[in-house]
């Protein structure tokens, strides 16, 4: 354990409270991806016009995510997990409630509901952990808290799937904005209290900019480049992915069961990826990993090859990808700007998220087809692979100079 002030019992309490944020801010995003053509055909937008919606949440997502570190610095990362959770509730509940201007839906998915989902994911619950897990335990602790996203993909996907044709969006976005909102929100904010204060360091720093630090770090841009890709590849899931199949006539039964396998290989994916960190050399698994999904997406233009050895490849590489990444940037920036830095790779992340999301859309309204977006995107992980590969080599544990200059004036 990092701090002996904190009890097994409290540590185990807050570790399944994060895998249980983690769970619920599937939701976000997987009511939007299932009512995606529902929803621009109710504003009368096509494909095209409507992904900026989508769109929007990507980058702002992106953009939220350093601002989300540094507020995880600063008041606790459950703090800002409940503010996200209120954030993205009210976002909903406004959106089903104000239902006839696309203008503030954009807004409220597109920005506040960003918000919500970056204070609710990965950067607070990474700060989270750092905070509670001495270092050769971060990956394997980070890896389970995270897996909450892939237990919501196996059991909530294939609820909204199934609910779609039952209930209207209003109605849908309405309750998900009221569980954020109220009890989701409220239990964050009563658990915050046992979560442990920030380490000494790292108020001492808080001050430093995680891009002074960074900006000549070369590693930085190699995990950068290859989040990029991550990003882009995973957008492409939540936007276009069954409007693709939809396209081509797979029956909604075997779409659900697609999902719950790539949810169920995200969660074994996410297990081994921190197990294994601890075994093998992680630059050759980060690379392992974007070549998998390099795979997956190719796959995708195979309709012979059905939807589930996409769902097993793509599952497979899901979560190993944020986790390695991440545990690079356990190791080499340290807890004093873990938050900081690790929200300007998510930036990256979702800048990448944002380009798909608007690539796709318009490949499908000039070609009627998303092939042109799936084979840019395994060109992308194919690169992400090799800069995996070849740049994070050797040199990774020594850390930036900026970073050792400012660890020297603490």
């Amino acid at each position: 354990m990092k701090s002996s002030r904190i009890s097994r019992s409290v540590t185990l309490l807050l570790v399944a409270t994060g895998f249980a944020v983690m769970f619920a801010s599937t939701a976000v995003k997987g009511v939007y991806q299932v009512y995606f053509v529902q929803l621009a055909t109710h504003f009368g937008q096509g494909r095209a016009q409507f992904a900026w919606s989508g769109a929007l949440f990507m980058l702002a997502t992106g953009l939220m995510s350093p601002v989300v570190g540094a507020l995880s610095d600063r008041i606790g990362p459950l703090r800002t997990s409940a503010v996200g959770a209120l954030v993205a509730g009210l976002a909903y509940a406004s959106a089903a409630w104000w239902n006839q201007s696309l203008v503030w839906f954009s807004l409220a998915f597109g920005i506040a509901g960003a918000f919500g989902l970056a204070a609710m994911t990965f950067v607070p619950m990474g700060v989270l952990v750092d905070r509670l897990f001495e270092a050769r335990r971060k990956g394997l602790a980070y890896a389970i808290v995270t897996n909450g996203t892939a237990i919501g993909f196996i059991v909530l996907s294939p609820f909204w799937i199934w609910l779609q044709p039952q209930a209207a969006w209003t109605t849908v976005f309405g309750a998900v904005g009221m569980v954020f909102a109220l009890p989701v929100a409220a239990t964050l904010w009563l658990l915050s209290r046992w979560e442990p204060p920030a380490p000494a360091v790292a108020v001492a720093q808080a001050h430093a900019s995680a891009w002074t630090i960074v900006r000549r770090d070369p590693v930085f841009y190699v995990l950068a480049a290859g989040f990029f890709g991550c990003g882009a590849t995973m957008a492409f899931i939540d936007v276009h992915l069954l409007a693709h199949w939809q396209d081509r006539g797979v029956p909604r039964l075997e779409m659900g069961y697609a999902l719950s396998a790539l949810g169920v290989l995200e969660l074994a994916s996410g297990i081994a990826s921190g197990a294994l960190a601890l075994r093998f050399d992680k630059h050759r698994l980060l690379a392992a990993f974007y070549a998998m999904r390099c795979a997956a997406m190719l796959l995708l233009l195979v309709p012979q090859a059905g939807v589930l050895p996409f769902a097993v490849l793509f599952g497979s590489s899901y979560l190993g990808t944020v986790i390695l990444t991440s545990m690079f940037c356990f190791e080499r920036y340290g807890s004093q700007v873990k938050g900081r830095v690790f929200g300007l790779l998510f930036l990256v992340h979702q800048v990448g998220a944002f380009l798909s999301v608007q690539l796709g859309a318009r490949s499908f309204e000039s070609t009627g087809a998303y092939v042109h977006t799936i084979v840019a995107l395994g060109l992308v992980t194919a690169f992400a692979a090799i800069c995996s590969w070849l740049g994070l080599r050797r040199g990774v544990s020594e850390p930036p100079a900026a970073h050792a200059g400012a660890g020297a004036q603490a």
